[in-house]
């Protein structure tokens, strides 16, 4: 693999801005597998050589693939590095690689929530197990709307997995920072919050609320609860409700 094939040494002091330091040097991380794919996107589990050969996952983001501007996607970076939640999927670092992002995570060996009940629990999981992951996600999207964000992408296979059984959200690709949205148009942080709105169409579509499918009437923070609810659903019956209607157009 290519971004295996990379000559020169590891520097000795990363400078990264998680507790832990990460080093931001293609040359310090080692390709062990590929573990998913996306359109503009593939993420790899690797090992950090300096850290002891801990184990990572790396999603690359090419530049040149991805729908979104190359400051969408550094916002994806910097969102996921600076989030500080349990159950939030953190980045250790992010940097780039020729016209590739990298960005460095945990590796989540549990793989998403999405994958665990196509292979296991095709009719939903358990009620216990629903109760408890809810109970967390919902925890992190309180913390995540606190901070202003919106994840905007809420569904099972944006929840994953730990060696633990913890779960985390993940997959801020499409996330957005509702202040920085609106401090273009004008509104600042002192705006409540019902009058701080979204207007792009963005997410899923069998996961969106009405509001973001009609985008032209602006959204909100709700936008996300309603996703969550439909992911309740998802993981009740191993599928969202109306997934077998053809998909709404914007």
């Amino acid at each position: 693999m290519a971004m295996e094939e990379r000559e020169g040494e590891c520097p000795r002091k990363p400078v990264c801005s998680s507790a832990v330091q990460y080093p931001l040097d293609a040359n310090c991380y080692k390709i062990l597998d590929e573990i998913g794919r996306g359109v503009s996107a593939i993420v790899y589990k690797a090992i950090c050589i300096p850290m002891d050969s801990s184990v990572v996952a790396i999603k690359a983001i090419d530049l040149e693939k991805s729908r979104a501007d190359f400051d969408s996607v550094r916002r994806e970076a910097k969102t996921m590095t600076l989030l500080r939640h349990p159950n939030i999927l953190r980045a250790h670092c992010s940097f780039t690689v020729d016209r590739r992002l990298w960005v460095v995570m945990p590796f989540m060996s549990g793989g998403s929530l999405q994958s665990i009940i196509a292979s296991s629990f095709p009719d939903g999981l358990p009620e216990p197990c629903i109760a408890t992951v809810l109970k967390e996600i919902l925890s992190a999207l309180s913390y995540l709307h606190g901070q202003g964000h919106l994840h905007r992408d809420i569904k099972a296979g944006n929840i994953l997995v730990d060696s633990n059984g913890s779960v985390k959200l993940a997959d801020f690709g499409v996330s957005a920072s509702i202040y920085e949205s609106n401090l273009t148009h004008g509104l600042g942080r002192s705006s409540s919050s019902s009058s701080l709105r979204l207007t792009d169409f963005t997410g899923t579509p069998y996961w969106m609320a009405p509001e973001v499918i009609h985008s032209h009437t602006g959204y909100g923070f709700k936008a996300d609860i309603w996703s969550f609810g439909i992911t309740a659903l998802e993981l009740a019956h191993g599928r969202p409700p109306l997934s077998d209607l053809p998909l709404p157009n914007p």
